[in-house]
């Protein structure tokens, strides 16, 4: 219950750091914004390395970590969206696929050592290591020359209306990741629920679409009208819940799949998809405040899974919430005009 809190600590702190990023970026440049990252992420580990105490994990890991990895996701959205047209979309897919190659080849790397080491230690060593990669890449960073000044981003930032086509996306964007998180929380005991003796690959399966969502997703945008793309998300989202109901591994396995494909998907799709309507030179200051609702679907779809698996004592409920839940994503998408022009 614990470690639970300080992960969804994490994840508050991530949001956080999304959204504060273009405030930052305003007050200090980028190389500075970088450093601080960097520095936030390393201190998060050395702070429970040092002084291996369940506050120093709490505010180290929970807040210095999460803060700071949401302010370097930030700052790859802005790298990448900075770029021009023909290498976008394609470069915003690579930056956010490297956030989930990560989370299948580090614990394949790391898995054994870091269960045969201390948990300070291994804190110390992996803070380290991130301080100094970080530092390579905050010298990298200085050598970037971008199309977009940040000086221009934070003036045309200033002047954004919030109006009811981004409040639409923004619905939609959380419904995708409420019904995702919710059924990804789960996955291993839905496939075991349904007598899968090899349930622990559903969380892998979903990884690996959510990796291939990732990479895909914003080129596709680029290419797809937009009404057609956010469909699309309902659409894969609705089969991948629908495949979890079943009892066949090969259907409940491919609903896993499709459910990653999507949350991947929708994450580097929706900042193609601001671009497009508000412009690229906006789309970290609105991704910021789009991203509060991953954070929010992220806290309270595990907790709604509990709470429905309590009442039924099986996740049917639960997954026909989900279905219900991409049935409106569907509908409201047809409530979104079109785009004057894409930019």
């Amino acid at each position: 219950a614990d470690l639970g809190l300080i992960s969804s600590v994490a994840l508050i702190g991530f949001t956080i750091g999304v959204s504060i990023f273009p405030f930052l970026l305003k007050k200090i440049n980028r190389l500075f914004v970088s450093v601080l990252g960097f520095l936030l992420i390393s201190f998060g580990h050395l702070c429970f390395g040092f002084f291996p105490f369940w506050i120093t994990l709490l505010i180290g890991y929970g807040f210095g970590f999460g803060i700071g990895s949401g302010i370097t996701y930030g700052l790859a959205l802005y790298l990448t969206s900075s770029l021009d047209n023909k290498m976008r979309a394609i470069s915003i897919g690579i930056a956010l696929g490297a956030f989930a190659l990560s989370g299948i080849m580090l614990p394949l790397m790391l898995g054994e050592w870091i269960s045969k080491t201390l948990p300070n230690i291994s804190f110390i060593w992996i803070g380290f290591v991130t301080f100094f990669i970080g530092m390579i890449c905050v010298i990298l960073i200085s050598f970037i020359k971008l199309n977009i000044s940040e000086k221009a981003a934070s003036l045309s930032n200033d002047k954004i209306p919030l109006d009811i086509s981004f409040l639409i996306l923004s619905i939609i964007f959380f419904l995708i990741c409420f019904s995702g998180l919710a059924v990804v929380s789960q996955s291993a005991a839905i496939a075991s629920s349904a007598g899968i003796d090899t349930s622990g690959y559903a969380t892998s399966i979903f990884t690996i679409g959510y990796l291939i969502g990732c990479l895909s997703g914003a080129p596709i945008a680029e290419k797809i009208k937009e009404r057609y793309v956010l469909i699309g998300l309902s659409f894969f989202t609705f089969f991948g819940v629908l495949g979890m109901l079943s009892t066949s591994p090969a259907i409940l396995f491919l609903g896993s799949a499709l459910i990653g494909l999507t949350l991947g998907g929708v994450g580097s799709i929706m900042p193609v998809l601001l671009g497009q309507r508000y412009g690229p030179i906006n789309i970290s200051r609105l991704y910021g405040r789009m991203i509060i609702g991953y954070g929010l679907a992220g806290l309270i779809s595990p907790v709604v899974a509990g709470l429905l698996f309590d009442f039924v004592s099986n996740y049917s409920l639960l997954l026909y919430l989900c279905v219900s839940i991409t049935i409106i994503s569907f509908l409201i998408t047809f409530t979104l005009k079109a785009k004057k022009e894409k930019i």
